[in-house]
């Protein structure tokens, strides 16, 4: 059942694409530099459940339809490159990414972005390439997807006291109490939770369900003419990363990425959108370790700086998210001139 708030989001959205209105939604457009994200797609599956939105083959089919009535797709290096040239576009330009290095190319979605005619990056998690890991949330989502909540709370809650951390009173609680975690000792306290309830064993784990690409999977999908991005080596939190912790997880990764797959231009997406500050970020774009990098705050205004680019999620209803909070804001920056004027 809809919230009011969801439905007055619902409301503004369908608002924003109806004339006269729909001209200053797409002026708006027109001016940003336009990514946006998804994740896993395909049917629900135990180490996404938690964060699964109904991101069907079908739907995920049915959104890209309507994205292209509103954009043109134009593959991330080219509308990152984008300058001036937008201004004589009559449509706004968009990027389509895809998060965590999920495989694209046995579940369908090859296939899609073939018959839409889109080229789109998937941002990979390094230290899971090749199935020889589950990331450390998807970890959580599995145990929470097939472990009874009981069991798991009481566990994690008997770790949390060893570790001087705060205990949880419902399933719900635990990936939000995660994110409390010490980054570098996160994989094992994930891995010691893994065990205490009593989880498959993680290669008999990942052999049912190989969940990420191989590096031959990456590797075709550069020759289907999509691209590959950074998403850190082992998906932490990075507003905490020492220069350790930088090294290991963005610029060893990243030249991993550029000498394994040749490539010369390399994207970095943050990990829940946490970014580092910006003196330990700008020297690793001025030195091209990466070639840009993204938060999730929403599209970013032409002119911004390529190290500190936003994008927007489609997991969800996203006629707000894309289009109300684009016609809100030019119409927002309207009152604000005629505030000043009179």
């Amino acid at each position: 059942m809809l919230t009011l708030k969801a439905m007055v989001k619902r409301g503004v959205g369908s608002l924003a694409l109806q004339p006269p209105f729909s001209l200053r939604t797409q002026r708006r457009l027109r001016d940003g530099i336009n990514v946006v994200y998804t994740h896993y797609i395909g049917e629900s599956v135990p180490y996404y459940a938690e964060f699964y939105a109904g991101s069907t083959i079908d739907r995920f089919d049915r959104d890209l339809a309507v994205l292209k009535r509103h954009f043109d797709f134009v593959p991330l290096a080219d509308l990152v490159r984008q300058e001036g040239a937008q201004r004589e576009l009559s449509r706004p330009l968009l990027a389509l990414t895809f998060d965590d290095g999920f495989d694209a190319l046995r579940n369908g979605v090859l296939d899609i972005l073939y018959r839409h005619r889109v080229q789109a990056t998937n941002f990979v998690v390094t230290g899971v390439v090749g199935n020889k890991n589950l990331m450390w949330q998807h970890k959580l989502a599995a145990i929470r997807a097939l472990r009874e909540e009981s069991l798991y709370v009481s566990h994690f809650n008997r770790l949390m006291e060893k570790v001087g951390l705060s205990s949880i009173s419902r399933g719900d609680a635990l990936l939000p109490a995660s994110l409390k975690w010490s980054m570098p000792l996160k994989e094992e306290l994930v891995d010691t939770l893994w065990r205490a309830c009593d989880m498959p064993a993680l290669d008999e784990f990942l052999d049912e369900h190989r969940p990420y690409f191989t590096w031959s999977g990456l590797e075709q999908w550069l020759a289907a003419g999509h691209s590959v991005g950074l998403h850190t080596a082992t998906h932490p939190l990075c507003s905490g990363l020492d220069a350790e912790g930088i090294r290991a997880e963005i610029e060893e990764p990243a030249s991993q990425l550029r000498s394994r797959l040749g490539l010369c231009f390399l994207p970095f997406a943050y990990p829940f959108g946490d970014r580092m500050s910006r003196a330990a970020e700008q020297p690793l774009y001025d030195n091209r370790v990466f070639d840009c990098a993204f938060g999730i705050k929403g599209f970013a205004p032409r002119g911004t700086s390529g190290c500190r680019l936003e994008r927007i999620s489609i997991e969800k209803n996203f006629t707000y998210s894309i289009f109300g909070s684009a016609f809100l804001g030019s119409a927002m920056r309207v009152l604000r001139n005629r505030s000043r004027s009179s």
